[in-house]
């Protein structure tokens, strides 16, 4: 196997651990139920649409979709609310989020394109997997600087309208809070 691959399939692995530590050493915060309701939308998300990327790495948990890959979702879906929630509060001018407050969407998918893109350009020019061209027919053109299609993008914005979300609702209790 190539040993880009075993390398970045054991960093990928690695990823949920080293973000739980960085978030409760430097923001003091305990992100283990972000963590774990990311990986649940990552493997929803993995098997619903398996068919559309064939995957390079050896560990998998369905077909061909590699465990590092889910883990690469929990770590996303704990960064993208983050994010989202401390661009909302400093654009808006607020200490926190406010419940119910729909203006949090747009900030997901801000925060989505912050984190995701970047995140899916390595993992698809590194060679982790590959888009299956002939049955997702993207044809709209390329993400200027990214090279990557621009329905990435959009599918990522329609994502973001219901994973965050999921997280927030569910990270407190899969942490012992409610």
């Amino acid at each position: 196997m190539n040993p880009l691959l075993v390398f970045l399939e054991a960093l990928g692995l690695s990823l949920p651990a080293v973000t739980w530590w960085l978030f409760r050493r430097y923001a003091r915060r305990n992100v283990a139920g972000e963590l774990l309701a990311g990986a649940i939308v990552g493997v929803v998300w993995e098997i619903a649409t398996e068919p559309l990327w064939d995957y390079h790495l050896a560990l998998t948990f369905y077909r061909d979709a590699p465990l590092a890959v889910v883990a690469g979702w929990s770590v996303m879906l704990t960064l993208v609310p983050w994010l989202a929630e401390k661009l909302y509060c400093k654009v808006l001018g607020l200490s926190a989020l406010r419940p119910r407050d729909k203006r949090v969407f747009v900030f997901d998918m801000a925060s989505a394109a912050a984190v995701c893109l970047p995140l899916e350009t390595l993992g698809s020019k590194s060679g982790v997997w590959t888009y299956r061209q002939d049955l997702l027919q993207w044809d709209w053109g390329l993400i200027p600087l990214f090279n990557m299609p621009y329905e990435l993008l959009f599918g990522y914005s329609l994502l973001m309208l219901v994973a965050p979300t999921f997280v927030r609702y569910w990270e407190g209790s899969f942490e012992g809070k409610r």
